[in-house]
């Protein structure tokens, strides 16, 4: 009798560890559903894409999860906008060398003046004659002093009295 009460403790024993087991596992396959579910939100906007994500983690359980993160898109939808405007930040400084900053044309890195609206550009290093930049304080090819250039005077027109 001694036997049977010692299997019989043993079985309920072994019913409630494999209870706590079944439990757990089934946790973490609603966790793995869950977080397949938030991870492919922000990785994706496309809800087909987001259906079939947690419907391949609902029907495969732990191989479905596994199938999810070798397919799954590499990076977040945060950084991918971040990366379009690292992209647009520096494709915006390049193009800057190359506008007039008044009409916002197309110019050479030499032009002194913008063909377009005559916005003065740049002036030359009195000592080097390189073209320099208006808001410069020196010229950094030879060091000299920028002197500003005053523009010129007003041509005074004269009245012809008949």
């Amino acid at each position: 009798m001694q036997l049977e009460e010692v299997l019989a403790q043993a079985e309920r024993i072994v019913r409630l560890g494999l209870t706590i087991l079944f439990g757990y596992l089934v946790a973490l396959w609603i966790a793995a559903i869950w977080w397949t579910f938030q991870d492919i939100r922000v990785r994706t906007v496309s809800v087909a894409a987001q259906l079939a994500s947690t419907l391949l983690v609902i029907a495969f359980n732990f191989p479905g999860l596994l199938v999810y993160c070798i397919l799954r898109p590499q990076r977040t939808l945060a950084e991918l906008y971040a990366e379009s405007l690292e992209e647009e930040a520096l494709l915006h400084t390049l193009g800057d060398a190359s506008l007039c900053p008044a009409c916002r044309q197309p110019i050479e890195p030499d032009f002194l003046f913008c063909p377009w609206c005559q916005t003065r550009l740049r002036q030359r290093c009195l000592r080097c004659e390189r073209p320099i930049l208006v808001s410069w304080t020196l010229c950094p090819y030879c060091g000299a002093d920028r002197v500003t250039i005053a523009p010129p005077p007003p041509v005074a027109q004269e009245l012809v009295k008949p």
